[in-house]
């Protein structure tokens, strides 16, 4: 029985600086890999392949979530999402 599945990230609209270009895209892909580890497990869940590639993307500070968020005016990381 092989399980079939799709991963796709992304990290947000918007404008992205070229410069910052490799650094997305290896975000990306190594939280489409979290992900896939998790779903390639026999007990592996949508759910916990969701939180895995929510950590590598919130815990690499290229990206506008977690460790990367912007700031406010009084320094502090505020998210609505």
């Amino acid at each position: 029985n092989t399980r079939r599945f799709f991963v796709a990230v992304h990290v947000g609209a918007g404008y992205h600086a070229v410069a910052n270009e490799k650094a997305l895209r290896s975000v990306m892909r190594r939280a489409c890999l979290a992900a896939s580890t998790i779903l390639l497990q026999d007990s592996g869940e949508c759910i916990d392949a969701v939180s895995a590639a929510i950590k590598v993307l919130e815990d690499d500070p290229s990206t506008n979530a977690g460790r990367g968020s912007n700031l406010t005016e009084e320094g502090h990381v505020e998210c609505d999402a």
